[in-house]
């Protein structure tokens, strides 16, 4: 089973990155603004990328607040909303943010709130398989199909050997459909702007301890 890349965007769409937390640039071009909701865990991506708010909703009040905030920036750019899977959505938070035009990024394991127009595995696609089966029948296509584990074990090696990562998607295809990505494309820092970064807040935070 031979795969070809991804080619078209995600722009719009509802996109899940499963894994190691990441933002796949490489398939979000000229995205103007960039809103993080954070979780009760903070992931890398907080520090290693350029936000434009960095939101922790914690109860109804800031959800309304976010809601506002959302609304007015979609009004006028394109937005990148992003979130760990570990925030606490309700139902209605994820209808809303599923109703506006916008991109949604769905970060980390764990149960996404939308069901992604896209999945993208990290390295580690131990569970990749699973989750896959798991895809649905929708828009006039049946649910995902899988080649035998015999080949699926050989391509997932692959993948690996070549520092490959598999991607599941629906958009631009009339059915689920498997490529190949590579998340070093996507990367916006090097890592001495990442550890320069974290030594900036180190330093930020022990001023603060020595007032």
């Amino acid at each position: 089973m031979e795969l070809q890349g991804f080619g078209g965007s995600f722009i719009g769409k509802t996109l899940w990155v499963h894994g190691d937390p990441w933002v796949p640039w490489e398939f979000l071009p000229d995205i103007k603004c960039r809103v993080l909701l954070r979780g009760l865990s903070d992931p890398s991506v907080s520090i290693s990328e350029n936000w434009t708010y960095s939101i922790a909703p914690e109860n109804t009040k800031d959800w309304s607040c976010v809601a506002t905030i959302l609304k007015a920036l979609s009004a006028s750019t394109s937005v990148l909303v992003a979130w760990s899977n570990d925030v606490s959505m309700s139902p209605a938070a994820a209808r809303f943010l599923e109703g506006l035009p916008v991109t949604r990024l769905m970060i980390g394991p764990g149960a996404p709130a939308l069901l992604p127009d896209a999945v993208l595995f990290s390295k580690d696609c131990a569970t990749a398989r699973s989750l896959c089966e798991r895809l649905p029948a929708r828009a006039g296509h049946g649910p995902c199909v899988l080649p035998p584990p015999d080949a699926w074990a050989e391509l997932i090696g692959s993948l690996a050997e070549s520092s490959m990562c598999l991607l599941v998607t629906d958009v631009d295809d009339k059915a689920w459909t498997f490529y190949w990505h590579k998340p070093a494309d996507s990367s916006t820092l090097t890592a001495a702007d990442v550890k320069e970064r974290v030594q900036a807040y180190l330093s930020a935070a022990q001023r603060l301890l020595t007032l």
